[in-house]
């Protein structure tokens, strides 16, 4: 089989989403070690190099765009007309995106479209709209809801990482092919480090979706309950929404951090993590932090549901749960309950056998 995947929108310095670029390098890898796979073209820009060191094996080429990641209309003119002319030029069996959107023009050829879509959340902010709560301009939402809807439909499969996202394809779409093929993982999980400390790691955000003000009034009503609060720093990662100041000593901002940083809050001065959320495809951050052997009490929502132990999940529209909860997790001296995630490798695997499967 040959197959044509693009990176080639994607920054790999100052990438904005982790499980974007986890997706993306990820899939390139194990497409590269997977049976069936005859011939990988990979399309990436000039910081591509960076990423895949040579020697690539004989069966691998990377084209490379010289070109700046395309920012606004240049991102728009890749995905709708240099994607489209790539794939013409290169001719393959399958085209993957995985970021999952796909050119309004039509393949041409006999090239089939595999879009890896992560979720539907247009559907949110459309709820969003009606109550006059959505930020985001309503040329970008009506933008994005058009490209969801034809990767829906127009792909010849649609890869996915839950059941729940899949169950939602289907709910716009009833005529769309999906495969539940998952997120890889090639670095082994850490285990509960010795030194662990009695901080908690906040995942903040400024979209509304991430909850993050409701996560902040409940971790105050925490700190309020604890008779040792006064050794509790909460170290909030990511931006917080604008009217959102949490006040006290107890509370650390970080903003953005280097992955080493942030792993070194997982493993050695966080007892547990928090991530509110309303809407996920996945839900990245608590399986990264159960891989770094930190706790995470996360939103009892479906693909969460799908992806975290049980014991972890709290419900957003109740107070009491989440602090029973929380002190459940901070106050456990029982091993971090990691499930077993699949490698990249397996992961691509899954992703040939559909295609097989969908010719």
């Amino acid at each position: 089989m040959k197959i044509l995947l693009s990176l080639t929108d994607q920054s790999f310095r100052a990438t904005k989403s982790v499980g974007i670029f986890n997706v993306s390098m990820g899939l390139a890898r194990g497409l590269m070690e997977c049976t069936g796979v005859r011939e990988l073209h990979i399309l990436g820009n000039d910081e591509c190099a960076e990423a895949f060191r040579a020697p690539l094996p004989a069966h691998v080429h990377l084209h490379l765009t010289d070109k700046a990641v395309p920012r606004r209309f240049g991102r728009i003119w890749w995905d709708q007309f240099g994607l489209h002319a790539a794939i013409r030029r290169i001719a393959p069996d399958w085209a993957i995106l995985p970021k999952g959107f796909p050119p309004f023009f039509p393949c041409v050829g006999r090239t089939k479209l595999a879009c890896y879509v992560h979720d539907v959340i247009w559907e949110y902010y459309a709820e969003l709209s009606k109550q006059g709560k959505n930020p985001f301009p309503w040329y970008e939402n009506i933008y994005f809801r058009m490209l969801g809807k034809r990767a829906l439909s127009k792909s010849d499969l649609v890869l996915t990482s839950t059941q729940f996202n899949a169950e939602r394809f289907a709910a716009h779409c009833s005529e769309v092919r999906t495969a539940v093929v998952g997120i890889g993982f090639d670095t082994p999980a850490t285990g509960v480090s010795a030194t662990r400390g009695n901080d908690v790691l906040f995942y903040a955000s400024g979209f509304p979706h991430k909850l993050t003000a409701l996560g902040v009034q409940r971790l105050q009503r925490w700190l309020e309950q604890r008779t040792d609060a006064t050794a509790v720093r909460i170290h909030m990662i990511g931006k917080l929404p604008q009217g959102v100041e949490p006040t006290g000593d107890n509370w650390v901002r970080h903003g953005r951090l280097p992955q080493e940083e942030l792993h070194r809050l997982m493993t050695q001065r966080c007892r547990v993590a928090v991530y509110f959320s309303a809407y996920e495809g996945f839900g990245m951050p608590p399986v990264e932090s159960l891989r770094a052997g930190l706790p995470c009490v996360a939103s009892d929502i479906p693909p969460i549901r799908e992806n975290i132990p049980e014991q972890y999940l709290f419900r957003n529209e109740d107070e009491a749960d989440f602090i029973r909860t929380m002190n459940r997790a901070y106050d456990s001296t029982e091993p971090v309950q990691c499930p077993t995630y699949p490698t990249w490798a397996e992961v691509a695997q899954r992703v040939v056998r559909a295609m097989q499967e969908a010719k």
